[in-house]
């Protein structure tokens, strides 16, 4: 009898120490497991990896507060038990009877989870029970000292950062054995869930977060009432968030940061660990289209940042008569934000932001970047000046996204302007006006009055005249709405807009693809809504569709470290125009790049050969420079502005879309189409069967230099 009583858990320990892997393994984790990604040409576009720069620290160095922490957090009983603590193993199971979740699980059998991937991670009494085995093993292996530091060693704290060092690094710029008590429990803090309490992103929650364990600390007697009150009052700490090489260098750098905090998600909903299972994520990315475009990014900007900054050089700067633009931007800023969280008060604030210390700027001078000493008061004007960029390329006829410029350079500038960012849209939604005109009888030839109209409205309570002008204020005859179009002009929008009533607009907007809000007025027609890059370039892909809409779509499939296919993705689509509707779109499209506001694409920048239709877009005080064009087989939207809408350039020369934003638009498919490598086809757009446009005299183009090249207009 008591060789059967013994036998059984004897058996089941020697069962699960055959399958546990060598102890080297547990001391050097094999590479193999990080998850790569993929572009659509089969080039690595970066690895989700544990951090490089991880240093595994031994349990000396560790200060004595950071083990304390961790223990009265997580296991209190550490040091009486032998891996597998019965009486926390009881509390959880009386826990779970009366209806509330308890973890029972020993720092140890946490360790033995993280570090064996035969233990599993799925929930059920067998991996419970090989989890307490190998924990029980780990405890005859190792000591209390070293089975602590290697779990502070090993666990996650935050997008690429594990161990308790790189840690320690990432938030504060210290070495592990520099932590305060403060600091120390806001990492512990951290291990629960790190997105959730996030310092940067989150900071009152992790301020509850690190005053919780200080709590816990004093009610294990690891520490005084007195001490965790003085670490309460001390600040987050964490500054500015950092950004680590493998996450801003190399292409796409915006796009693996959307990509990393959507597989993350994907990723834990699934069970798996982005940066240890070994996962294969194929994304729609082509790597030569990045480059291309981050090259045409850059060749514009360079140079059109000095214009800009010569204009902005001819009056006093905005943020020296507005006072506010920089309290704006101090309140958007991250030291702002952690600081307020942190319990600072304005004055502490207002001398920390006016308090010179040692930055790296960037710059678009060789090398990219300049060390100097600055106050973070002269450093948000200094950043204020930049304009920054949005840029986003979709293949229409299938919703993959192709590329994606966030911004100019992500170690600086790391809000995301193709998802994150909504700006007014101005003159690029006329086409949506223009679309609901030509499907409710409307025809291209049709000739509307260039003369003002005036529209009763209703503003904060009053009533008013709403009647717009066009940008070169000239009035007069009729005007064929396939030229309206091509020369922008807002006293024809308005009018199609009254004839067809705002609603109507908003309704084929949303048929498109326009999921932000949209207020049904008048003004609408002239962009005076906020849209995204991303939303407002699918939107522009039901033209060279032919009506379809597809939902972007930025991941192929995702498979396995063996290969194994977990998952595969494909755009979601509707019909959302007819195909006659889309080509006279196509058509009247086509004309604004032949002889309208984007007629430079083909006499400045050679696209004389290729089948190109397009919008070009202004904001009010030319705070946004917009141009969405589309191919056959690609469409790209591009968005140019400052933080800041009321930092801008002044002249409409400059500030118009076709200067802002067009330039790297036609340098970017310039590049693209002259790559034999991407071997791009120069493809016409054909009119649907049974669709002929209609038979009127073409618009006279304004100029011998805008004259059509097209196949002379595709004859």
């Amino acid at each position: 009898m008591a060789v059967f009583f013994w036998g059984i858990p004897l058996g089941l320990f020697l069962y699960v120490l055959w399958e546990m892997p060598s102890f080297k393994a547990l001391e050097d984790p094999t590479p193999e497991l990080a998850s790569v990604v993929y572009a659509a040409d089969g080039k690595i576009l970066g690895t989700f990896y544990l951090s490089s720069d991880r240093v595994r620290v031994p349990a000396n160095e560790i200060p004595d507060f950071v083990k304390k922490a961790l223990l009265a957090v997580e296991d209190r009983r550490f040091y009486e038990h032998s891996g597998v603590d019965p009486v926390g193993l009881l509390g959880a199971v009386f826990s779970t009877l009366t209806g509330r979740t308890r973890g029972g699980s020993t720092i140890t059998q946490q360790l033995a989870r993280n570090l064996y991937d035969a233990v599993g991670v799925e929930r059920s009494i067998w991996r419970k029970l090989r989890e307490m085995v190998v924990a029980i093993f780990l405890e005859y292996r190792y000591s209390k000292e070293e089975i602590l530091a290697m779990y502070l060693n090993t666990v996650p704290f935050g997008g690429v950062t594990y161990g308790i060092q790189a840690a320690s690094r990432y938030y504060f710029g210290k070495d592990v054995r520099e932590l305060t008590l403060s600091e120390a429990a806001l990492l512990i803090g951290l291990l629960k869930g790190p997105t959730y309490y996030s310092p940067y992103k989150h900071p009152q929650r992790a301020l509850a977060r690190r005053n919780l364990v200080l709590d816990l600390m004093v009610e294990a007697d690891f520490v005084s009432p007195k001490e965790a009150e003085a670490a309460k009052k001390a600040p987050l700490g964490v500054g500015s968030a950092p950004y680590t090489a493998s996450q801003s260098q190399g292409i796409a750098p915006y796009f693996r940061e959307y990509l990393r905090l959507w597989l993350t998600e994907w990723a834990r909903k699934r069970g798996y660990d982005l940066y240890r299972d070994g996962l294969q994520i194929y994304t729609t990315i082509d790597s030569r289209l990045q480059m291309h475009a981050e090259s045409a990014m850059v060749a514009h900007l360079r140079s059109f940042q000095k214009v800009f900054e010569k204009e902005l050089a001819t009056r006093p700067y905005p943020w020296l008569k507005d006072t506010t633009i920089l309290w704006r931007a101090m309140l958007r800023s991250e030291r702002y934000n952690v600081g307020k969280s942190a319990g600072l008060s304005e004055a502490e604030l207002r001398k920390q932001f006016h308090t010179p210390v040692r930055m790296r700027l960037f710059t678009w001078e060789p090398p990219g970047y300049k060390d100097t000493v600055l106050t973070p008061w002269d450093s948000l004007a200094y950043y204020l000046r930049f304009l920054e960029v949005g840029l986003v390329t979709i293949a229409p006829h299938t919703g993959e996204i192709k590329a994606w410029v966030g911004g100019v350079n992500h170690t600086y500038f790391k809000y995301d302007h193709v998802a994150q960012s909504r700006r007014q849209v101005g003159s690029t939604f006329k086409p949506f006006v223009y679309t609901a005109a030509m499907d409710n009888g409307y025809s291209p030839c049709y000739e509307e009055l260039n003369v003002p109209v005036e529209i009763p409205i209703r503003v904060d309570g009053r009533d008013t005249i709403w009647s717009p002008r066009n940008a070169d204020r000239e009035i007069g005859g009729k005007v064929p709405l396939k030229k309206a179009l091509a020369l922008s002009l807002n006293i024809i929008t308005a009018r199609l807009m009254k004839a067809l009533g705002p609603q109507v607009v908003v309704e084929y907007a949303r048929r498109m693809g326009i999921q932000s809000p949209l207020e049904p007025v008048y003004a609408l027609g002239l962009g005076v809504c906020d849209l995204s890059v991303l939303e407002l370039t699918s939107a522009y892909g039901c033209f060279p569709s032919l009506g379809v809409w597809r939902e972007p779509i930025f991941v192929r499939e995702i498979r396995d470290r063996r290969g194994n296919i977990l998952e595969t993705f494909t755009a979601n689509s509707r019909r959302a125009l007819s195909e006659k509707t889309a080509y006279l779109m196509v058509d009247m499209l086509r004309w604004v790049t032949i002889a309208g506001t984007a007629g430079e694409l083909r006499w400045r920048y050679g696209l004389t050969d290729l089948d190109i239709g397009g919008k070009t877009g202004t904001t009010q005080n030319h705070a946004d420079g917009w141009f969405v064009g589309f191919t056959p087989e690609l469409v790209t939207g591009v968005w140019v502005g400052t933080a800041d809408r009321a930092v801008h350039l002044y002249s409409l020369v400059n500030g118009q879309g076709a200067r802002m934003a067009m330039p790297i638009w036609a340098l970017y498919m310039k590049a693209a189409y002259a790559d034999s490598a991407l071997a791009l086809p120069r493809k016409r757009i054909l009119p649907p069967a049974g669709v002929q446009l209609p038979d009127c005299q073409q618009p006279t183009p304004e100029s011998a230099q805008e004259a059509p090249a097209l196949d002379e207009y595709l004859r």
